[in-house]
């Protein structure tokens, strides 16, 4: 046979390991993966030189918010900063507006949405209180996933984020019965709600940086509290969770003490959380925010050698795109801009500069950015090179070196300063999404609307369901 293109002296990388191979795509898919130096007919041939072959990675964590607000991010300027990653197909958070919290809105975005993405993408929907009645048909309408902020929205964020927020235990205990059901994964963030407001309350009265006030506000606890109460729930629900953006290794030992005991629960980390550490927040302030808020030296270490030891499942961005006006606001009074970092271009190089430096290997980048997700996210087209796999697929040369410079695809590229001049080792070469070429060396090189929604596969979410029932 024929094949449409045909990736010749390849580095194949997977969870098992590392090996030359050819790799031949079709209609889109994978069709074989054969012996290196074997050369197929093909439309087209492209020699890789050697580079490594990665799976497309799956962003099990994205916020874009697209079309309410252009001027932070749309979706084209968002999944052109996932091609450019390495990112072939994102996970976008609820929080749009309106917000993801019922089955037409969700069915509703999912197709307005497609004509400006240029990589595949899935979409969570939110659950909580005021929306609970709205979980199945969110789950009928192709929700990858649920996700639940445990902690009161900002001021003046209400809206926003309408049946997304569930501070209340209790009625938290309802939602996550309502969202088991569904067979889905229930995303939780998880800070403690009274905790947050009387830490709060003591680090606004503090002086000193704002960074350091902001880490205040928003302690490890606070975090820790609320991931045991969500391991709680979950034993008692049957409820498969996942504490997302984990900056606690604390919660990470919790978690892996409740899977040791039959809870349903996987854990995501986030980049920045393992190579920045609260340092980096005490000299940006606003530019460096995010919550859970970075954390000691000593909590990084310890988070990667849970990262090492396999307790921790997904790498995720958490990508927030705001302006770099909204983020200023806040380089004196931190409590005034959005938390929230941009990510989806530096995931990868991060990752890569990590095997570089002898802390991660190849198989780890592949488990953690995109095999372990499709598995967890019931995406079995995605996360592996494999026949019959979409052909999804990152060419990263690991041994460029680089220095970062805040801009790139994003809009919210610029609010990056807490990397400018950082060093990396390994950059994305090509990004093809479902054999096209999506990126390549530096440009955008298809056109939006490439990209396609995706569901979670029915078969697998309907065992899943028969379990919890």
């Amino acid at each position: 046979m024929e094949y449409d293109l045909v990736l010749h002296d390849v580095q194949l990388v997977s969870a098992d390991g590392v090996r030359r191979a050819t790799v031949a795509i079709s209609g889109g898919q994978v069709a074989d993966v054969l012996d290196a130096g074997t050369r197929p007919s093909a439309t087209e041939h492209l020699d890789a030189g050697g580079l490594h072959l990665l799976p497309g990675l799956v962003d099990t964590h994205v916020h874009l918010r697209a079309p309410a607000r252009p001027d932070r991010e749309t979706f084209r300027t968002g999944t052109a900063a996932a091609a450019a990653g390495g990112v072939t197909t994102i996970c976008e958070m609820p929080t749009s507006d309106p917000p993801v919290n019922s089955g037409a809105t969700l069915a509703r975005r999912a197709i307005e949405l497609q004509p400006d993405a240029l990589v595949d993408y899935a979409l969570y929907g939110g659950a909580a209180w005021e929306n609970r009645d709205e979980i199945a048909a969110m789950a009928e309408a192709g929700a990858v996933a649920f996700k639940t902020w445990l902690h009161a929205p900002a001021p003046g964020r209400e809206a926003e984020f309408h049946g997304l927020s569930c501070p209340d235990t209790g009625r938290l205990h309802e939602v996550m019965r309502e969202v088991a059901r569904t067979g889905l994964v229930h995303a939780l963030h998880c800070e403690h709600e009274q905790i947050l407001t009387v830490a709060g309350e003591a680090a606004r009265r503090q002086y000193g940086l704002p960074g350091a006030i902001h880490a205040a506000a928003r302690p490890e606890i606070a975090e820790d509290a609320s991931v045991a109460t969500v391991l709680a729930l979950a034993a008692a629900t049957g409820a498969r969770v996942q504490p997302v953006h984990v900056s606690s290794a604390e919660s990470v030992v919790l978690a892996a003490e409740a899977r040791a005991r039959g809870v349903q629960v996987t854990v995501e980390t986030c980049p920045h959380y393992l190579q920045l550490d609260e340092k980096a927040l005490f000299e940006f302030g606003s530019w460096a925010k995010c919550n859970p808020p970075l954390r000691s030296a000593a909590t990084v270490e310890r988070l990667w050698d849970e990262l090492r030891a396999g307790r921790i499942d997904v790498i995720g961005t958490d990508h927030c795109p705001y302006r770099p006006e909204e983020i200023a606001t806040g380089e004196d009074d931190i409590f005034l801009s959005p938390p929230g970092l941009p990510g989806l271009e530096t995931m990868l190089p991060i990752l890569l500069t990590a095997v570089h430096q002898g802390r991660l290997t190849m198989p780890d980048v592949a488990r953690l950015t995109s095999g372990r997700a499709a598995e967890i996210f019931d995406l079995p087209a995605k996360g592996r090179i494999a026949p019959g796999a979409d052909a999804d697929l990152v060419l990263v040369d690991t041994a460029s070196e680089w220095t970062f410079r805040p801009e790139g695809f994003s809009k919210a590229a610029p609010n990056a300063t807490f990397l400018d001049g950082s060093r990396f080792t390994g950059r994305v070469v090509t990004t093809f999404v479902r054999g096209q070429r999506v990126f390549d060396r530096g440009q955008i090189v298809a056109e939006p609307g490439h990209g396609r929604f995706v569901r979670p596969d029915r078969a697998r979410v309907s065992a899943r369901r028969a379990v919890a029932s």
